[in-house]
C-alpha cells in the first residue's frame, strides 16, 4: 500500500500528463506514492495517455469518468479510491509546486495537523504572473471564505494534503460540487480541524486553459449556501433543544 496517494483532477491536460508525472518521480523520490489521475471526459485523449503510462508505472492509475464533471467530485472520488494514509491533491496544469510535497508530508506526519495547505498568500509565497483579474477574483472569493473559515489565509488553494481519517471524518457532511474542495473539506469539520500552511509560489500555466467561468462562480457561491444553511440549521435545532418544555 502507498504512504502518499496524489489525487489530479484533469479536464483536457493531455500535454500536462508526462512533464507532471517526470516532476512528481524527482520530487518524491524515496517515498512510497502512487499518483490517481481523475479524468473528466473532454474528448482529448488524455485518459488515453494517462492509461499508457499506467501500463509502463504501476504507481499511476486512471479513473476515467463519463457523464459527470467537476474539481470536487473527482477530488472525492479520487481520494476514496486509494487506501493511503496520507492524500495529497494538486492540479494537472503544472501550477503547483510539486518539490514542495515532500515538505508537506513530513509536516503532517510529524505533526498534529489534520490538513496542510500551500498557500499563495503568506510570506514568501506568490500568485506568480496570474492576470490580475484573476489574482482580484481569488482575492474576493478567499475573503468571502471568511463566512466558513478564519484559519486559512489561502482557502482557494488546490494543493494540500490530508490525512486520510480526517477524509473519512467528514466526507458525509461535504457539499462535493463545485471546484473549491479545500474548503468544502474545511466546511465540512465544523471547526474541528487542525491547520498548517506552507507558502509556494504558484507557476504559469504552460499547456491548456484555465477552467474559471461563470459556472465556477456559480458551484462556489452554492457551496457557501450549503454550509451556510448547515450551520444556520445546526443551530436552530440547539436553541429549540434548550428550551424549557411546558
Amino acid at each position: 500500500m502507498p504512504e502518499l496517494t496524489v489525487v489530479i483532477p484533469a479536464y483536457r491536460e493531455r500535454e500536462n500528463v508526462v512533464p507532471l508525472l517526470a516532476a512528481l518521480e524527482q520530487s518524491l523520490r524515496g517515498v512510497d506514492w502512487e499518483a490517481i489521475f481523475v479524468v473528466d471526459d473532454g474528448f482529448d485523449g488524455t485518459e488515453e495517455l494517462v492509461r499508457e503510462r499506467a501500463q509502463q508505472d504501476r504507481r499511476v492509475r486512471c479513473l476515467h469518468r463519463i457523464g459527470r464533471r467537476g474539481l470536487a467530485s473527482a477530488c472525492v472520488e479520487g481520494m476514496l479510491a486509494s487506501s493511503a494514509p496520507y492524500l495529497a491533491v494538486m492540479d494537472a496544469d503544472l501550477q503547483h509546486d510539486e518539490a514542495l510535497l515532500p515538505r508537506m508530508l513530513a509536516t503532517i506526519q510529524g505533526g498534529t495537523a489534520d490538513v496542510v495547505v500551500a498557500s499563495r498568500y503568506m510570506a514568501g509565497a506568490s500568485m506568480g504572473e496570474l492576470a490580475p483579474e484573476r489574482v482580484r477574483i481569488s482575492r474576493l472569493a478567499s475573503w468571502m471564505s471568511r463566512l466558513l473559515s478564519r484559519h486559512l489565509t489561502d482557502p482557494m488553494s488546490g494543493f494540500f494534503i490530508l490525512r486520510r481519517s480526517f477524509l473519512e471524518r467528514v466526507m458525509r457532511h461535504l457539499y462535493g460540487r463545485g471546484f473549491k474542495i479545500l474548503l468544502d473539506l474545511v466546511a465540512a469539520a465544523r471547526g474541528d480541524v487542525r491547520i498548517e500552511e506552507l507558502p509556494y509560489r504558484m507557476r504559469s500555466r504552460r499547456h491548456g486553459e484555465s477552467k474559471l467561468g461563470a459556472r465556477v462562480i456559480a458551484e462556489y457561491f452554492m457551496m457557501l449556501m450549503y454550509h451556510l444553511l448547515r450551520r444556520l440549521g445546526r443551530r436552530v435545532s440547539a436553541e429549540s433543544d434548550s428550551e424549557p418544555r411546558p
